[in-house]
């Protein structure tokens, strides 16, 4: 499946809107950058960095996955922006 960039942003948009509707005030999530084949996605609130990343992360991967129906977002490299942000990179894939 391939979506155009105006389709991928929407798809990103409403990812984005559900997660933070489900997650916020805790954490609260911010598109940073799309491109066709990534994007990059800013996490903050107040969540313990050490025990709690991976399932934020993991989370909205999975939120996108769900509303797309035919695409999944693989975790790339994960980093601390200060000490209650931090940014994911994902990979978007073709769901098999």
């Amino acid at each position: 499946m391939t979506l155009s960039q105006t389709e991928l942003e929407q798809l990103v948009h409403k990812t984005v809107t559900l997660y933070n509707k489900l997650r916020s005030p805790e954490v609260s999530v911010k598109t940073v950058m799309i491109t066709p084949l990534s994007i990059t996605i800013s996490f903050s609130g107040g969540f313990c960095y050490s025990c709690g990343v991976m399932d934020y992360v993991d989370g909205f991967a999975q939120q996108f996955k769900t509303l797309s129906g035919k695409l999944e977002l693989k975790v790339g490299k994960i980093r601390e922006i200060t000490p209650r942000v931090f940014e994911a990179d994902y990979t978007i894939k073709n769901r098999r």
